[in-house]
This record gives structure tokens, sequence and C-alpha cells, in this order.
């Protein structure tokens, strides 16, 4: 059983298309998880991760923007495992607009996220929303053979595999999956790594690879006082070789995608994390 390595393109927004796939093909990548949301307009005065991203595939002209990316990718031998976009399962219109064009380039999944969660809404409210508008997103990934994936990530209604679940089992898992995020687990979501994959089954559909570190930034009346911040992949608290572990346990055999926002280059970021998971899937 052997994974696939994908790089989620958000972590390269230095680079352009090409660029992006030149330099992942050259690190010995399989594939691209491509960033599709609305493009900054050139020329971009400071580049980020968020709001000055080259490396996007334009949401607003997917039509024509998606097969260009298809194309970019096979031209450098790199598989399109599944879109990577910032949709909420409420926009229906958009939602289907991209599944068409995944569809049409072969592209078999794509992201797409539930309410976020900040308190001014109570959860079982927004959980009924999610579980509704889900409905027709389903209804969507079964007409173009599109699987709709939802993300544990932290300030969202799911953010664990078990809160996770609770919204995907309402659905067949040939049409919605979940990303297994054990790097956003740090932060919210925390629950052992293989009663949690247990748990998801087959609705586990692809995996991300990066870490989290909780850090003490100070006290208060002298109660400590902590933050999150983003670490590398060997330097933060995910347990990577508890989640290869428990990933070969359950019998996954499908694509690791990293998407690492620690600080440093981002070809060295990727060579030193590709290495070190490749080292620990061997050894398991």
């Amino acid at each position: 059983m052997a994974w696939k390595y994908a790089v989620f393109s958000v972590m390269c927004p230095e680079y352009d298309l090409e660029e992006t796939a030149e330099v992942v093909a050259s690190l010995g990548f399989d594939g691209i998880e491509w960033r599709v949301t609305k493009k900054s307009p050139e020329p971009i005065k400071e580049i980020s991760y968020w709001s000055g991203n080259r490396s996007t595939v334009d949401v607003e002209n997917i039509a024509d923007s998606l097969p260009e990316a298809k194309k970019i990718a096979d031209a450098h031998g790199l598989g399109t495992p599944i879109l990577g976009t910032y949709l909420r399962c409420n926009e229906h219109d958009m939602i289907e607009r991209v599944m068409e064009a995944a569809a049409g380039v072969g592209c078999p999944m794509m992201r797409i996220g539930t309410p976020p969660y900040d308190g001014s809404r109570p959860y079982p409210e927004l959980y009924d929303e999610a579980v509704r508008d889900y409905a027709k997103v389903a209804q969507l990934a079964a007409k173009y053979g599109v699987r709709a994936c939802i993300e544990m990530h932290m300030d969202i209604i799911t953010p664990s595999a078990g809160l996770t679940h609770r919204v995907v089992s309402h659905f067949d898992p040939a049409q919605v999956g979940v990303i297994f995020d054990p790097g956003n687990m740090v932060v919210e979501g925390y629950e052992q790594y293989q009663m949690a994959l247990e748990l998801l089954g087959p609705y586990l559909a692809h995996v991300h690879a990066k870490n989290c570190l909780w850090e003490k930034v100070g006290e208060e009346d002298g109660v400590a006082k902590w933050q999150w911040k983003m670490a590398a992949v060997k330097k933060g608290q995910t347990d990577w070789t508890k989640v290869y572990a428990a990933l070969k346990k359950v019998g996954y055999d499908g694509w690791v995608s990293f998407e690492d926002f620690s600080e440093g280059d981002t070809k060295a970021k990727l060579t030193e994390a590709l290495a070190y998971l490749k080292q620990l899937e061997q050894s398991i």
C-alpha cells in the first residue's frame, strides 16, 4: 500500500500555476491540489497565503481556468486528486459550476465547507442548516460524479471526526467524504487518531499534512495564556508516526496533501516534509 503525495497550491503563493507545477514535479510529488477561489488581481504587491496568492485557479472563470490548470499539471506528470475550494455548502450555484468543471477534467473530489462557528448562532441551528444544504450538495455530487469533501477544521461546526461524521453520516460516502486533518486537530477537535479514522470509515477521502503547536505567550493575573501557531511537519504537536500507523491500520490507500503554513522557504519545507513522511511510511 503506497500513498500518493500532493501539494495544496495554497502553500506556494509566490509561484504562478506553471511555476508551482514545475517545483512540485521537480521535488518528486505525484500531484497538485489546486487552490480554487477568486484570483487576486496582478500585480500582487504583497504575497501571502490568503490574499496575495499566485498559485490560484480562478473560481470566477472556472470553465476556462480549471482546464488550463489541468493541462499544466498533466504536462508535468502530476495528478489532480482534489480541488481545494473555499466554497460553503450553501453556495449551490457556484458549487455546481465547479463540479461541472471538475467532472470535465476528471478531477474526482472537491472541498466544500460547513458553516463557521463563533458563538453568535447556536450549534443545533447551524447543524440542521448544514445537513439541509449538504443534501443539495450530495445531489450535485451524484449528478456530476465529483465527491464533495468536508475538511476537519477549527472555527467551523466540523472540527473533529465525531462532529464531521455527524454531518456526513446522512449521505452516501460515494458522494460525500471527509478530509482528515490532524494538524488542525491540534487547535480544535483532537480525538485519538485511530478511533477517529475508524469512525469515519468509508467517508475518509483525503488527508492533509501539516502541523501546529501551542505556545505560552504570557500570563494575566497569574493565569497562563496560550496561542496556537503553524509549525513545520516535524516540529508540531501532531504525532505523525501515530497518524501514519492509524492510517495503515484502517487500510487508507489515498492521497496525502501538504499544506504547510509555517515560516520558511517553500521548496525547503516541501523537500524536508516529503522525505520525512515517506520515511515514516516505509518504517511502519
